[in-house]
């Protein structure tokens, strides 16, 4: 096979991995094949592995790797989950593929697994030869999430993990607030090069992690899963927040807070290439949306409507995607909103809003202005979508190709055949899907 053909395989079995049902048929067409698949497949297997709860094996071939010296000492503290069940080291070094690590309570596991009771020094020695052993075999980690609550307080891991040597090149780091300042303050030293930070749980001040958060040279994606602690003070966190992520206001270009908003409103005016917003429920202070300026904003996702017709006003025209989720609206409100946005996005390529009555007009207009737009989802509640299958037959583009309409909605088997036949003639592809009333038929639809 030749090295071009050998390169298209690779980019093609690069596209799969996140499929591993294909992967594994990838791996028996012949060697060449295989060889090309095995790094691709097993570089997110630890994540696949503990998704699908593949815990016995997973565990049978990670203490293949044992040494004579470990079982030996594992066997002298009376650790005995049936050693003889491990199988003999593999031909392939599989484990060297893993990029992806994601720490989670192996003695729990064990004991589940194979019906036993550990002591505390059993559990200390297990977790301390299974993380030797992947840390030691894992050279090249890119991505690691510490975000398990039984990585909560044990610094002691970091002693036995040479971190210098093997998370020297992460880039994508998951941690919870709660985890030992120490830990923190260690991976500073060394993880430099981290672009995808997330952080979950609730609020605590953590010096260490905020340390972390500046140590970065290039930041570029910042996503907040937490949640507001009763136990500390929330706005000095905050703040905190702020002054480390206001370093690398120039190459963030990601913001997630589908929570609540761990810096300032008025900070986000700093981050002068943000490309993506995601704001949750819990944002503080949103009335002051509309001093937010965000000149090359790609894609906004809100869960409200309070300023952010302002807030699309001040992005700079590059907006492709818009997400507004809110269940209860107020008609004028989302015409308001549908008509700024026409206006002011020319490159819109996916909608999704809430459908109310009267927006029937306004939506037309959206459709026959927004020339890019390749999906729309419109969410609403005991609605007459016969009326909303005229507009779309009268205004959608050919480059529409996914239409969802969620909720619950009324149409009549004639408005729905019509625009089915209408769309056939276009010689177009389209993904509709629609949720019926309860008040519609059934067997009129079968």
């Amino acid at each position: 096979m030749s090295e071009l053909i050998l390169d298209i395989l690779v980019l093609i079995i690069e596209e799969l991995e996140d499929d591993y049902n294909t992967l594994f048929n990838c791996l028996l067409v012949n060697s060449i094949w295989c060889k090309t698949t095995i790094p691709i497949l097993w570089k997110n297997y630890l994540n696949y592995a503990l998704f699908k709860f593949k815990y016995v094996s997973l565990i049978k071939l990670f203490f293949s790797y044992l040494s004579e010296e470990s079982k030996i000492l594992m066997n002298e503290n009376g650790i005995d989950f049936n050693l003889s069940f491990i199988p003999q080291k593999p031909l392939i070094n599989y484990i060297s593929f893993i990029k992806s690590i994601v720490i989670f309570d192996i003695s729990k596991v064990i004991e589940i697994c194979f019906n036993i009771k550990l002591l505390e020094n059993q559990k200390l020695i297990i977790e301390k030869e299974f993380y030797n052993i992947i840390f030691n075999q894992c050279s090249n980690i890119k991505c690691l999430d510490l975000s398990h609550e039984f990585y909560e307080n044990k610094y002691d891991m970091v002693n036995y993990i040479e971190i210098k040597d093997h998370l020297s090149n992460l880039v994508e780091f998951t941690c919870t607030q709660y985890i030992d300042e120490k830990i923190f303050d260690a991976l500073a030293e060394i993880c430099v090069n981290i672009k995808k930070l997330e952080i979950r749980k609730r609020n605590k001040d953590n010096n260490g992690l905020f340390k972390l958060i500046q140590a970065q040279r290039q930041l570029e994606y910042f996503c907040y899963k937490g949640k507001k602690s009763r136990t500390h003070d929330w706005d000095v966190f905050c703040k905190d927040m702020s002054e480390a992520l206001i370093k690398h206001s120039n190459t963030l270009k990601h913001f997630n807070a589908p929570i609540r908003l761990c810096i300032p409103l008025i900070t986000l005016n700093s981050f002068i290439n943000l490309e993506t917003l995601m704001l949750g429920y819990s944002t503080n202070y949103i009335n002051d949306l509309h001093l937010i300026k965000l000149p090359k904003l790609q894609y906004l996702k809100v869960c409200y409507l309070t300023k952010v017709r302002e807030l699309i006003q001040n992005t700079g025209g590059f907006l492709k995607r818009i997400e507004i989720y809110k269940p209860l609206v107020e008609a004028e409100e989302i015409i308001k909103i549908i008509r700024v946005v026409y206006q002011h996005c020319p490159q819109l390529e996916y909608f999704c809003f809430p459908f109310v009555d009267k927006v029937g007009d306004i939506l037309e207009e959206l459709l026959l202005k927004c020339n890019d737009l390749k999906k729309i989802i419109m969410n609403g509640y005991y609605l007459d979508g016969d009326i909303l299958l005229k507009i779309l037959i009268k205004s959608i583009s050919k480059k529409l190709q996914h239409i969802e309409i969620n909720g619950d909605w009324k149409f009549s088997v004639k408005e729905l055949e019509e625009f089915l036949n209408n769309w056939k003639e276009r010689n177009c592809l389209l993904y509709i899907k629609f949720d019926l009333s309860s008040h519609c038929s059934k067997k009129e639809f079968s």
